[in-house]
């Protein structure tokens, strides 16, 4: 029996599930999201969402991950894998927008870190409103996931 297009075909899924491995990776931002007392969770389908992450300022790597560690204030917004500063909101509106362009369906995966301030948090849900996103779910791991 020929088993070169059995080996092609298994080399073709390898690539392709480290090329998706990548580019999911890219789109989360290392931060700490609050945890949940009663969840209430559901999967998402990738055709149907943008994930919106407000990075916060760096770690001190001295003093370990943790809420206090960071100085309340965000470093930049990221929408998928396009990266904003913090005054550019309309920016923020506009890619949101083009998404939901695409997809009227389309629903937000908003990260936020648990020891950014609100003010921090808030413009960026309001660019959310302003691009016409009616479907907005907060991001948060149960104690038992990893960060």
């Amino acid at each position: 029996m020929n088993m070169t297009p059995m080996i092609d075909v298994t080399f073709q899924l390898i690539i392709f599930f480290m090329l998706v491995n990548n580019i999911i990776s890219e789109e989360a931002v290392m931060m700490i999201v609050p945890e949940l007392e009663e969840p209430k969770t559901r999967e998402m389908g990738e055709e149907n969402r943008v994930t919106v992450n407000v990075a916060p300022q760096s770690y001190d790597p001295d003093r370990g991950i943790g809420d206090l560690n960071i100085p309340g204030e965000a470093a930049m917004v990221k929408v998928g894998l396009e990266e904003f500063r913090l005054d550019d909101m309309e920016a923020v509106t506009e890619a949101l927008r083009d998404a939901r362009s695409r997809n009227k369906d389309i629903e937000v995966m908003l990260r936020a870190d648990s020891g950014l301030f609100f003010d921090e948090v808030q413009p960026v849900m309001q660019a959310i409103t302003s691009a016409g996103i009616v479907k907005v779910n907060m991001v948060a791991y149960l104690p038992e996931d990893q960060r």
